[in-house]
């Protein structure tokens, strides 16, 4: 490249929040852990779901307040800064009680050892999982809570 040229500025992804009205294809995934994040966005993106990721529990939970009817699934990671996925869901669920939200763990020892443990019966993805399983969780608990 020339001296006399600089390259142009490289762009952030900015998170992709879904117009109003629930998509059933519609997801918000929470995860700080970089890896997991875009593994999970990338699998879920390839079989057609609009992902909007957060890297932590008090982001998510301010992109899901900005818009409350625009998804049909929150994925969250059970650890996490700022606020926990435990924390994350009693925020989405005070706005949309019936919203199925989908935990991630890898916590050693299990969720029910991690500092916060899940309420009773309360779907869980251990991690790792493959993509098999991340899709057929997601779709199931999908399905469960909109039949159509």
């Amino acid at each position: 490249m020339p001296s006399d040229q600089t390259p142009p500025p490289r762009k952030s992804r900015a998170p992709h929040v879904p117009q109003p009205g629930a998509s059933r294809r519609a997801l918000l995934v929470a995860d700080d852990d970089d890896a997991v994040r875009e593994f999970v966005r990338i699998v879920l993106e390839q079989a057609g779901f609009a992902v909007t990721t957060a890297t932590n529990g008090r982001d998510a939970g301010d992109l899901f307040v900005a818009t409350p009817d625009a998804f049909a699934l929150v994925l969250t990671d059970v650890v996490m800064p700022f606020a926990t996925g435990v924390e994350l869901a009693a925020r989405v669920r005070a706005l949309r009680p019936r919203l199925p939200v989908l935990f991630m763990s890898a916590f050693p020892g299990g969720p029910e050892l991690a500092p916060e443990p899940l309420p009773p019966d309360e779907p869980l993805l251990e991690k790792p999982f493959p993509m098999a399983r991340l899709l057929e969780t997601v779709r199931a608990a999908i399905r469960a809570h909109d039949p159509n």
